[in-house]
């Protein structure tokens, strides 16, 4: 069973049924559950921060609204690099440590780990719950 966005739950067979897990989707999720992440409390933060973006968005002129892309873009491109880094080298996710490398807040980069999730850049194929 996976935990779906905001709580709900998925029976899904993952792997061709080999409930096994990618290490590195592994150790970032066991790296989320120490600190006490909850999936529910992450959708609550990044509807509100939609919901905000949303109310800037419409302040914003094109200009900065132009700006924001392409520091997001750069963002994901970082993070994708992190992770692929990660992946290779066999090391732990810790949210902690690519924040401070991509000069981020940690809910930044769980917000961005969710957009890729979202846009199929990355995938997560199973959770663990301790």
């Amino acid at each position: 069973m996976t935990a779906g966005c905001c709580g709900g739950n998925e029976n899904k067979e993952n792997n061709g049924g080999n409930n096994m897990m990618p290490d590195m989707a592994k150790k970032m999720m066991s790296n989320m559950q120490n600190k006490g992440f909850s999936p529910q409390e992450m959708c609550e933060k990044m509807t509100a921060s939609v919901e905000k973006t949303a109310k800037l968005a419409g302040q914003a002129n094109d200009e900065v609204q132009m700006l924001f892309e392409e520091w997001a873009e750069q963002v994901e491109k970082e993070l994708l690099d992190l992770l692929k880094n990660i992946q290779e080298d066999k090391n732990d996710f810790d949210a902690g440590e690519a924040a401070e490398s991509l000069k981020v807040s940690e809910d930044t980069v769980l917000f961005f780990l969710s957009r890729l999730i979202k846009n199929k850049k990355i995938e997560v194929t199973s959770l663990k719950l301790k």
